[in-house]
């Protein structure tokens, strides 16, 4: 299948849709703002305290909401990790560059294919790529999780330097093979201390961010955390018993359950010591900075929403999500609109004055309108995926459910707590149409995920 072959009717009403919709980059920017994205893992939309939390004190990424834009309809294209990254990054539906499942180390099962490694296709252009070509230098500090074999690490996607970990933190021994630390395509370390991480990151990419600062950068803070087993470092574990932590196994999930509120808050320290570094080295103003996470809550909370982390419902999809650029976005808003991981990557290339790419197709939209309270304000369907087929579909305020034939008004009832199915058979009707065009439409024009050999010898990750 030539991927430049548009092949439907749906793929050429969805291609003028995106024109229409402000695809089009704006003019070149003399002076391409910096970009720095921080991903929580698994981090639910009612874990901060601008979603409603009481429990966990997030003061920084308060602030941050009440400097900047508060999104409470921004969702993830997938319900877990690597299908979002995957979006993040490409600007599509992680069926359409085939990565809608998890991926293991080694392709251990999930991630294996007709006995070949799995991983992000080189051919894919991500966004680092597309800012490199336009000087920028890049960065992925934290989790990568795309594909662990050397064929598909960040250096081969679009970094210039990578400091972390190739998948989930939880992927370790005995089922595992002992977990990396990489820099730069050397392990460093193997099986690091977990409590440590979030410091090390937030420090590293604070060094980036000085080392770079008199020209472009674009900076992915992938926090491992607050993915179970849930780590924070000693000043954030204060607030518990000397029995509570003696009382954790290992690396034993559950018994690390109680330290989320911890993991958390540590996040919430990293993102002010990011903004804080900005700030001194007056550069905040030429700088874009969204916080996020990858997809719901394992272990916290989604507040009002129904599910979490693997779930059709919004729990699973719907995150928080944060947008600063001061003196470019007007702050102290909250947006309700659709907002999409996919929608980063043409927006951050719009504000940089560069082109999408014109050889593929890419779902996400040029959001800068929106942001900037220019406009973009719009109603196009928004697809939930399992693994590669269409599970749900949202249009406007209503949601349809397919595999349970469930209809939610999202605007009335965030919570999908009422089923109208029986009351709008039209509607019911009109979403399935609209799911079945897209399934074929992404059938056709998928693109294939990157394929590699397995390792031969003891099994070990290959930085």
């Amino acid at each position: 299948m030539n991927i430049r072959t548009i092949v439907s009717p749906w793929s050429r009403i969805l291609f003028a849709l995106t024109l229409a919709l402000g695809f089009a980059p704006h003019a070149f920017s003399s002076e391409p703002p910096n970009v720095v994205v921080i991903m929580a893992d698994d981090l639910g939309y009612g874990d901060l305290g601008c979603y409603g939390s009481d429990t966990i004190r997030t003061p920084r990424i308060d602030a941050m909401a009440d400097d900047g834009i508060r999104l409470t309809g921004f969702y993830s294209s997938a319900a877990v990790c690597t299908p979002a990254r995957a979006s993040l990054l490409t600007g599509c539906y992680p069926a359409r560059v085939g990565l809608p499942i998890v991926l293991w180390p080694n392709s251990m099962e999930q991630g294996r294919r007709d006995g070949m490694a799995v991983g992000l296709n080189p051919d894919e252009i991500t966004i680092a790529e597309l800012l490199g070509e336009r000087g920028y230098r890049t960065a992925l500090i934290g989790k990568w999780h795309l594909g662990d074999m050397p064929v598909f690490m960040p250096g081969n996607q679009g970094f210039d330097r990578f400091f972390g970990i190739p998948y989930s933190n939880d992927m370790i021994p005995p089922r595992f093979p002992p977990l990396p630390l990489i820099r730069d395509g050397e392990v460093i370390e193997t099986n690091p201390d977990q409590d440590t991480l979030t410091r090390r990151f937030t420090e590293a990419s604070i060094t980036f961010i000085k080392e770079n600062r008199a020209q472009p950068f674009f900076l992915f803070l992938s926090h491992p955390m607050p993915h179970r087993p849930c780590h924070a470092s000693e000043p954030f574990t204060r607030q518990f018993s000397e029995q509570q932590m003696t009382g954790i196994k290992g690396e034993n999930k559950a018994s690390r359950d109680f330290l989320y509120p911890a993991a958390v808050e540590e996040i919430d320290w990293s993102t002010g010591a990011i903004l804080d570094t900005l700030r001194e080295l007056k550069i905040e103003e030429r700088t874009i900075v969204i916080f996020l996470s990858d997809n719901g809550p394992a272990t916290g909370s989604a507040g009002p929403l129904r599910g979490g982390k693997g779930m059709l419902y919004e729990g699973g999809f719907r995150v928080p999500c944060i947008v600063q650029w001061p003196g470019r976005f007007p702050g102290g808003r909250t947006l309700d609109d659709v907002v999409t991981i996919m929608d980063l990557l043409p927006t951050f290339t719009a504000a940089a004055g560069i082109p999408v790419p014109g050889d593929r197709i890419i779902d996400g939209r040029n959001r800068l309108p929106l942001f900037e309270g220019t406009g973009g304000h719009d109603e196009i369907p928004f697809f939930y995926f399992r693994h590669d087929q269409v599970a749900a579909v949202r249009r406007g305020n209503w949601k349809l459910r397919i595999d349970r034939g469930e209809l939610y008004n999202l605007e009335e009832d965030i919570g999908e707590t009422t089923n109208l199915a029986a009351s709008h058979p039209d509607r019911m009707a009109k979403l399935q149409q609209e799911a079945e065009a897209f399934q074929h439409h992404i059938e056709a024009t998928s693109r294939p995920a990157g394929l590699a050999p397995l390792p031969t010898s003891d099994g070990a990750t290959s930085p």
